[in-house]
């Protein structure tokens, strides 16, 4: 009896310590060797076995990180040599805006469909096909509306997007982005990373081997040859994911099941509103740059900005993950995100070492102009990577507890800040301004953010309401966003 309460005594300390187990087998283990005299590699070999179904999933995405970083840094800085760096710079901003605008035209299905998926074995394939429909469509009509609009408001599009060539590269690339982005997602509603990675792989290889040839087709001083080789490499990288889900009997061409997206439109329109709260920063900074300062000057800070964007994209990967372990297992929401901001400490601030101290280094490869303007901006850009944790995270905690709009108007005030603090920072010091500005509003909104993700992190939050989709919200709140 003494033995048997001894013992759940144990268990229930483990269960409070952050270093807790998801299954009880693992719990158990951490319980028994989470005594002050327990050797450290115990606990945390506990603790990975414990949170297989995160790891499994994050290596898969860092893996894609890893991957499209070193192809992703080969390709612009190839790109570098075989166009001017105001070339670069143009290219920049149209591949940001094709991102941008193809996130636009997802209207949130890709997280939608990470929420919805795990929970419908029976039709997964028919809401897949349907929510590639639906952001092909919208991403066709947004992107045919920029083409027609953004040249006429603005010079710096007018050479790059203007012509006709410009204009049909642009809108294909802007369709083909957003059915790579769901279908991307649906793949982690799905736990079967892999797919995305060899999908991301393919788009990283291929871009590169396209270059050349595009560079020597369209070899101009606006970047039209780049932005080429940037939208046949998507193209090129869903052809064999599709043979792939053919030839394994998966309904790639199943009938698109409408019903449920509309049904669920409040909650779609809430995730969009998020998704483009939490994202836009990264894509429309670029293109300001282009505009208020230079093509040339943003051909040097995009260089920056791609390095310390896959930095970024740890703590974006963590949260992704644990919003979609979180949407199947509520309880277990703080235990998870205890372990991811232990992971994105552990794995990024040596990350953040790296790309300060090596920030010349790093840019040298493109040229020395690069490393002449950006040294200084990327060592300071590093450091808003811890600001970035409590950031992601919060966005994690908001739509796994269905207070997405919540969030949604916190990161849009953040949004906002950080684009006006760009805009008057280049006004005043060009790159080295813009950047000090960014990591002001970037470390002040982290700051803010912090106390709500240690409460979830500490005291945990209050489960869902029964019997909704994994990130329902009120039908009042839902419809406000629409």
């Amino acid at each position: 009896m003494e033995l048997g309460q001894a013992r759940a005594g144990k268990l229930g300390q483990a269960q409070e310590n952050w270093m807790d187990s998801a299954d009880p087998a693992a719990a158990e283990e951490i319980g028994e060797s989470a005594s002050p005299t327990a050797p450290a590699f115990r606990r945390a070999f506990a603790s990975w076995r414990g949170n297989q179904e995160i790891l499994g999933n994050v290596s898969s995405l860092v893996a894609t990180t890893g991957v499209t970083a070193l192809l992703g840094f080969v390709f612009w800085a190839l790109a570098a040599r075989l166009f001017t760096q105001e070339a670069v710079g143009y290219a920049a901003a149209v591949t940001s805006a094709m991102t941008l605008l193809a996130t636009v035209g997802m209207f949130g299905l890709g997280t939608f469909l990470i929420a919805e998926l795990p929970r419908r074995a029976g039709t997964r394939a028919n809401l897949v096909a349907a929510a590639l429909l639906a952001a092909g469509i919208g991403s066709l009509l947004i992107g045919l509306m920029f083409v027609l609009v953004a040249p006429r408001l603005s010079e710096s599009f007018r050479p790059s997007i203007g012509t006709l060539a410009g204009g049909l590269i642009f809108i294909t690339g802007v369709v083909l982005t957003a059915a790579g982005l769901v279908f991307d997602q649906a793949t982690i509603g799905l736990l079967r990373g892999g797919l995305q990675l060899s999908r991301n792989f393919g788009f990283a290889a291929a871009k590169i081997l396209v270059l050349p040839v595009s560079a020597y087709l369209l070899r101009d001083q606006f970047g039209t040859g780049i932005a080429l080789a940037w939208v046949a490499g998507t193209a090129i990288s869903l052809i064999p994911v599709a043979i792939w889900l053919w030839w394994r009997g998966s309904h790639i061409l199943a009938q698109p099941q409408w019903r449920i997206l509309h049904r669920m439109g409040g909650t779609v329109a809430a995730h969009n509103w998020l998704n483009l709260a939490a994202t836009a920063p990264t894509l429309v900074i670029p293109i300001l740059v282009t505009v208020v300062v230079s093509p040339f000057a943003n051909g040097a800070f995009y260089a920056a900005w791609m390095l310390v964007s896959f930095l970024y994209l740890i703590p974006t990967h963590l949260s992704t993950v644990l919003f979609a372990v979180a949407a199947n297992d509520p309880p277990a929401l703080a235990r998870k995100l205890r372990f991811t901001l232990l992971v994105a400490l552990a794995v990024g601030v040596p990350g953040v070492a790296v790309l300060g101290l090596g920030a010349h280094l790093l840019l040298s490869i493109f040229g020395p102009g690069y490393a002449r303007e950006a040294t200084l901006p990327l060592s300071l850009l590093a450091i808003a990577y811890l600001p970035v944790i409590p950031r992601t995270h919060y966005v994690a905690v908001r739509r796994a507890t269905g207070q997405m709009s919540r969030a949604a108007v916190v990161l849009t005030i953040a949004a906002g800040l950080e684009l006006v603090a760009v805009v008057v920072g280049a006004k005043w010091d060009g790159l080295v301004g813009l950047s000090v500005a960014l990591v002001t509003v970037r470390c002040l909104a982290g700051a803010s953010l912090t106390p709500a993700v240690v409460r979830a992190a500490v005291r945990g939050v209050p489960s869902r309401p029964a019997g909704g989709a994994p990130t329902h919200e009120t039908p009042g709140r839902a419809s406000a966003c629409r």
